[in-house]
């Protein structure tokens, strides 16, 4: 890439007097690693730019040297120029960049879920002028009339969707000139990735431009003027957004269409974009991994049960306040099967899954594993009774490596405790082998091994999203609970994460809870679905039964499609 039949990376036509210019831009991690080799990019005024890359392609590193947040996380630009309005900005801190008209929309939202939704947007605009911050924040309401109505409620209790719109509304704030967008899509329903694609135009038509980090290319190249491709830290192809989105390579990389030779080419981490990316871990040598985690599993299981039990959600009511999140919600997973729970935006899927994990209480109803009733449960204890689950908003730390991430999972399995360990007694050095070569099984079937000693917050989404599963492999569950485990990855990610997903419920045995919005990556891996809208149940069944039922087709798609 490119080809003979694409454009190349000469054929955006560089304004004569671009709001932004990136020229020749490098950057690097820890003194290390180059992520960002050569990048050349520019966003005309009042222009909308977007920049599309599988994971680890150097998108968000793109964004944080303009934004100056490279330091925060180890990173610094080693070469090249970012201009703003023709001042270099490149050696800038944040603040100062913020007031000469930037502002970033980090992917993943990042709200402060303990402040109000007007409390978060004020926080956006805290160095505004009084009159100024009204200003803002009235058209922020006009902009998201759900917020409006939402003003006084605590963020952490909005849907993912309003969570969205909530980190772009705060972005607005500072009335920036250049709006940098880092994954607005991610984990959301089609209906409102469409949504969110009007919002950016309509940001756009009111006189703010806009750079723009997507994974969905459809919407990326939908909205935007022109566009680029990252690949492993360079600048692989560029040109009018309407052109690259009929070019072959680009159809069958981020489209999911074409050949499958392009769709399996390699396309490196952002952290390691001078080394060949690890393979996905379900080919030959991940089963075999998977073959031997599953043994190790069962050898040192010792007196814990290792077999999936039914997982039953009877009655259960949530309420925040005088909001009812969840009404009466009854379903079942049967052993060693799985269970999709599915729903447009805001229908109660978080909640519920929240509910499984013990972060939060119910009002009513009970849920049970096995003969043990989960309800007034401790999060921990949950965990120890063999359930395990990821975050649809990652939940990592970021400064500790993918080793010690991976180790926390193991912490219910150690037995010989913290004063061992310290002293270096022969059992506790036995049982420190025997975790990390469990960590290591775990990471080979991931495709993380060779990232084992980075710290996570040099990894690209895509990495972290797999090193999150991993953490909640090596706590050996017998129930997994999967919050969006495909957001934020292209098509052929996806079927990767897919065929893991299956290796793992097929070789362990275990029973998997999937909440997703990507509905094919659904349909492929459930065997029942269970439907909620507005907190309410409204289907249980087989994909093909869920996938008919009249209701389900209302509340995705509206009355006519019923």
């Amino acid at each position: 890439m490119p080809t003979k039949s694409e454009p190349d990376r000469d054929t955006v036509a560089v304004p004569d007097d671009p709001l932004l210019a990136v020229e020749g831009l490098d950057v690097g991690y820890d003194g290390a690693v180059r992520a960002l080799r050569g990048v050349s990019l520019q966003v005309p005024r009042g222009g909308v730019v977007a920049v599309l890359g599988g994971n680890g392609a150097g998108k968000t590193t793109l964004l944080r040297a303009v934004s100056g947040s490279l330091g925060s996380v180890g990173g610094g630009i080693t070469a090249g120029t970012v201009r703003l309005d023709g001042r270099d900005i490149g050696g800038l801190p944040t603040a100062e960049i913020v007031r000469a008209g930037v502002a970033q929309v980090p992917e993943g939202r990042r709200v402060f879920r303990d402040l109000t939704v007007e409390e978060n947007l004020r926080a956006g605009g805290f160095t505004a002028a009084e009159r100024a911050k009204r200003e803002a924040l009235d058209r922020v309401f006009e902009l998201f009339p759900d917020l409006a109505g939402r003003r006084r409620q605590r963020a952490g209790l909005l849907s993912g969707g309003q969570q969205q719109m909530l980190a772009i509304g705060r972005g607005l704030m500072s009335r920036p000139r250049l709006l940098l967008l880092d994954e607005p899509s991610l984990g959301l329903a089609p209906q409102l990735v469409t949504q969110i694609g009007e919002i950016i135009t309509e940001i756009n038509r009111q006189g703010t431009a806009v750079l723009l980090i997507e994974q969905n290319a459809v919407m990326g190249l939908r909205v935007a003027g022109s566009a680029y491709v990252l690949e492993v830290g360079k600048v692989a192809a560029s040109g009018p957004a309407e052109v690259l989105a009929g070019t072959d390579e680009i159809r069958s990389r981020y489209l999911g269409g074409g050949t499958t030779e392009a769709a399996d080419t390699d396309t490196g981490t952002e952290a390691e974009a001078d080394t060949e990316s690890d393979a996905a871990g379900t080919g030959d040598g991940g089963l075999t991994g998977l073959t031997g985690l599953a043994k190790a599993m069962r050898a040192g299981a010792g007196d814990r049960a290792v077999r999936a039990e039914a997982l039953r959600v009877d009655g259960v009511t949530v309420r925040f306040g005088g909001v009812t999140a969840l009404m009466d919600v009854s379903f079942e997973i049967a052993p060693g099967t799985v269970h999709a729970l599915i729903g447009p935006n805001g229908a109660g899927k978080s909640t519920c899954i929240n509910v499984l994990g013990g972060a939060y209480k119910v009002a009513e109803g009970t849920v049970r594993y096995g003969d043990r009733v989960l309800t007034g449960l401790r999060a921990d204890q949950i965990a120890g009774l063999g359930v395990a689950r990821t975050f649809q908003n990652i939940s990592l730390s970021l400064d500790a490596t993918v080793a010690d991430n991976l180790l926390t999972g193991r912490h219910r399995l150690m037995r010989s405790g913290v004063l061992g360990g310290a002293l270096g007694l022969p059992r506790a050095r036995r049982e420190d082998r025997e975790h990390r070569a469990q960590i290591g099984r775990v990471a080979d079937l991931l495709g993380i091994a060779g990232l084992l000693g980075r710290a996570v917050h040099t990894l690209s989404y895509g990495d972290r999203k797999r090193v999150e599963l991993g953490r909640a492999l090596c706590a050996e569950p017998t129930l997994l609970l999967l919050d969006e485990p495909v957001a934020g990855m292209n098509h052929g990610e996806s079927a990767e994460m897919a065929e893991t997903i299956m290796a793992v419920q097929r070789e362990l045995g275990i029973s998997i809870l999937l909440v997703e919005h990507d509905m094919p990556f659904v349909m492929g891996l459930a065997e029942r679905v269970t439907v909620l809208d507005f907190g309410r149940l409204i289907a249980d069944g087989t994909p093909a039964e869920v996938q008919r039922d009249p209701e389900v087709l209302r509340a995705y798609l509206g009355s006519e499609a019923a």
